[in-house]
């Protein structure tokens, strides 16, 4: 089968970046084995998938953009260089792909697709000013950090969440309660069922204890749909 090939960049472009390599991998989730081999000239990225399978292209960026992001870790911690990659496009022959990637989540950009965001952002101000805000901040920090890092999607709900219950604990002056009486709490102000958190709760606890998790794009989107479900409805009410 063809290969498929794809296209990105390592940021910031003004450190210039040459790398090769090859190797192989297995997909956590499926237990599917391909050949990548990636080639970053002056930071413009080029990696090839060689593969007998027809992959969800969309499981395979992932797949790629991990595999990119993971050698720039190593960088990082030799270098001490904190780069950023961005896979932009994959193309293949046959059977024809040629696909450019936003930065869109598509369940979350469909539920949103009607918000005014001039409205709904100042409504966001107002809620995080004050020492309190941090916590709010800390939550959108977090669930953009798991749309950009699929394997960790599981770990980045959850602690949004979390951010959310501190939230809770410091408006209503119960920080100094037990974790239990905090989360009921919670529960109450965001009409939030305990399964529903226990859930986002099981796909963060691997990943929170350093262990490797494999997930899919339906995986994610189920997570992304409930995590987002808990804080829209927390944010009516405080």
């Amino acid at each position: 089968m063809q290969p498929y090939i794809f296209q990105g960049v390592v940021l910031p472009e003004r450190a210039q970046l040459t790398l090769q390599f090859s190797l192989g991998f297995e997909h956590l989730s499926s237990g599917i084995e391909a050949t990548a081999k990636v080639s970053i000239l002056l930071n413009q990225v080029v990696v090839w998938i060689e593969t007998d399978h027809d992959w969800d292209i969309f499981d395979l960026r992932n797949v790629v953009a991990n595999i990119v992001q993971s050698q720039l870790q190593m960088i990082g911690y030799l270098k001490g260089y904190a780069y950023e990659f961005e896979l932009t496009r994959v193309l293949r022959q046959e059977p024809a792909t040629d696909y450019v990637f936003g930065i869109d989540i598509p369940c979350l950009t469909e539920r949103s697709k009607d918000v005014d965001l001039s409205k709904a952002l100042d409504k966001l101000r107002e809620k995080t000013t004050g020492r309190n805000g941090i916590y709010l901040n800390r939550c959108f920090g977090d669930l953009v950090s798991a749309m950009k890092h699929s394997d960790d999607t599981g770990f980045y709900c959850y602690r949004a969440i979390e951010a959310l219950r501190h939230h809770c604990a410091a408006v209503h002056s119960i920080a100094q309660e037990s974790n239990a009486t905090q989360w009921q709490k919670f529960r109450e102000i965001a009409h939030c069922e305990e399964d529903t958190l226990r859930e986002i709760k099981a796909a963060a606890d691997p990943l929170r204890h350093g262990d490797v998790v494999g997930s899919t794009s339906a995986d994610r989107q189920r997570l992304f749909t409930i995590t987002w479900n808990t804080v829209d409805r927390y944010l009516v009410e405080v």
